[in-house]
């Protein structure tokens, strides 16, 4: 899978340390609707805008935890499309390492009720549905009032980004096609 970004206390606080904890593996999900809008996950208590996903089960491979993280955070069944990119994330102030494993998907059938967790129900979390630039302008917009959310942030960003750039891309191409 392709690497898009690594990302370390260094690049937001200029600290050298790093964490020796164990890597955290898990999913995100950049999932289109019918109407091309992308979920987005919105953590209420803080105001924040981020990309569906979490961490990968004990015994689940990617494919299924990207399946119920969607299940879970945006309320509806997907089908993966296709793999977007890896992230890595070293915090030694959060003592946190990730390792995350990011797709393009699309909902299939009905969008419903949410199934989170008790920590998301606490922190507010809903879904929200937006056109894939403007989701990427609501995340960038957003100043980050943690080290922890700054990650979130410019992760997030790097893997909008490369959607963008595919999109464009395949964009053209059929552009071309089309006129051939």
């Amino acid at each position: 899978m392709k690497h898009l970004l690594s990302i370390t206390d260094k690049d937001i606080t200029g600290s050298d340390k790093l964490s020796s904890a164990e890597p955290r593996i898990a999913v995100g999900i950049v999932l289109f609707d019918d109407d091309n809008n992308i979920a987005l996950s919105h953590i209420g208590i803080w105001d924040l805008h981020g990309l569906p996903g979490g961490g990968v089960d004990e015994n689940e491979d990617f494919i299924e935890a990207v399946k119920r993280e969607a299940w879970e955070e945006a309320g509806c069944q997907c089908e993966i499309i296709r793999e977007i990119g890896k992230t890595y994330q070293n915090s030694k102030n959060d003592e946190f390492v990730q390792e995350k494993y990011h797709y393009l998907a699309k909902v299939i059938g009905e969008k419903g009720e949410l199934h989170l967790e008790e920590y998301e129900i606490a922190s507010e979390t809903t879904v929200r549905w937006y056109p894939l630039e403007q989701a990427m302008q609501v995340i960038s917009e957003r100043k980050a009032d943690s080290i922890g959310q700054e990650f979130m942030k410019r992760r997030d960003m790097a893997v909008l980004g490369e959607v963008i750039q595919k999109v464009s891309k395949e964009r053209a191409i059929k552009y071309v096609d089309d006129l051939l």
